[in-house]
């Protein structure tokens, strides 16, 4: 009896003790864990150069992230036992960390395919704002917990970017139906979360998640020119006066800087090279803009790109179009609205 009073006390005693350290040191502990996250984060970002083959693995786990996710907040039974709150927060501590890592691996990918300065920098720009926020632990915590739209919003972004990614490497499908099945995986994979099956049945919540659903498509559709076309990236693109069609042998080639006298043979050929880490059919459609208007618009070509580089030229005609001494830009867009890359070059007198 006087031994088990002893160990209660002890008990006591150690979770006092440890209530008190967590007290005075856990904004110090999540501090320095947050700066931690960001250090790991870089590290991702490093390590994931040209690791297309991991996509399948980041897939993987948001599936295992959502599966947990679903089970603690719709088939486990509430408790307050220790275990049960164990088991929840160490499940929450995962989430945040999957979260982390998939959109620091994912960045490198988005940079690679997003052209500076353009519209399509800004989604790059929201998926590296969200992982810098993700590591800060307990800002990001309190969103997730206290926020269902937040944490919704946040899980539907992170799962779309890495379908977009994930649909064309490993199905092969073309980027914009890529973006259409992103968009409804993850409209699918978060409706569980939001709602219950059995609020599903309802007439009218249906008729609301059938309406959002159509208006997502719709807003993917809208904003096909601000999410880059990853897997898809601009490798090279040069100038040449001379070009055979057939071999696409090139004479003296430019880069930026044209000279007005290489002119005189009527031509202007510009020859781009598009990377894919996979065989992906893309339709590609060259653009050239002086003067702030479109000088020339190419027809859709099919090509089949892949890792070696796939060209792709067109020619400006300059007995029809002169271009004096300034500065053009050449964009390369794919034929569904998506801008794969973009040079500007230079005429000089």
């Amino acid at each position: 009896m006087v031994a088990r009073e002893r160990l209660l006390a002890l008990k006591t005693r150690i979770t006092e003790r440890l209530t008190l350290l967590h007290q005075r040191y856990a904004r110090l502990f999540w501090t320095l864990h947050s700066i931690w996250a960001l250090f790991t984060g870089v590290v991702v970002l490093v390590l994931a150069h040209n690791r297309y083959g991991y996509i399948r693995w980041v897939v993987l786990f948001l599936a295992l992230t959502w599966a947990s996710t679903l089970f603690f907040s719709r088939f486990a039974q509430a408790s307050s036992a220790p275990g049960f709150r164990f088991a929840q927060g160490f499940v929450s501590y995962l989430t945040r960390i999957m979260y982390q890592e998939t959109l620091f691996f994912l960045l490198p990918f988005y940079f690679y395919s997003t052209s500076f300065p353009s519209w399509n920098a800004l989604y790059v720009l929201l998926l590296a704002g969200l992982a810098v926020f993700s590591c800060f632990d307990i800002p990001f915590d309190r969103a997730l917990r206290t926020s269902r739209t937040f944490a919704l919003g946040f899980f539907v972004i992170v799962t779309f970017s890495a379908l977009i990614f994930f649909f064309p490497l490993l199905a092969r499908v073309r980027t914009h139906h890529g973006l259409y099945l992103a968009a409804l995986l993850a409209f699918l994979a978060a409706l569980p979360l939001a709602l219950r099956f059995s609020e599903l049945r309802e007439g009218r919540k249906l008729g609301a998640v059938l309406l959002i659903l159509v208006l997502m498509l719709g807003l993917v559709r809208l904003a096909r020119p601000l999410i880059p076309p990853v897997p898809l990236r601009l490798a090279k693109l040069r100038f040449t006066t001379q070009l055979d069609p057939r071999t696409l042998r090139a004479g003296q080639e430019f880069e930026r800087e044209i000279p007005a006298a290489e002119l005189a043979s009527g031509k202007l050929y510009a020859v781009a090279t598009v990377f894919s880490p996979v065989p992906l059919p893309t339709s590609l459609v060259v653009r050239w803009l002086g003067d702030g208007r479109t000088l020339r618009s190419s027809r859709a070509v099919e090509v089949m790109a892949h890792a070696r580089g796939f060209r792709v030229w067109d020619v400006l005609n300059l007995q029809r179009l002169k271009l004096g001494p300034g500065h053009y830009r050449v964009e390369v867009w794919t034929a569904e609205g998506q801008l794969v890359g973009k040079v500007r070059f230079q005429v000089l007198p």
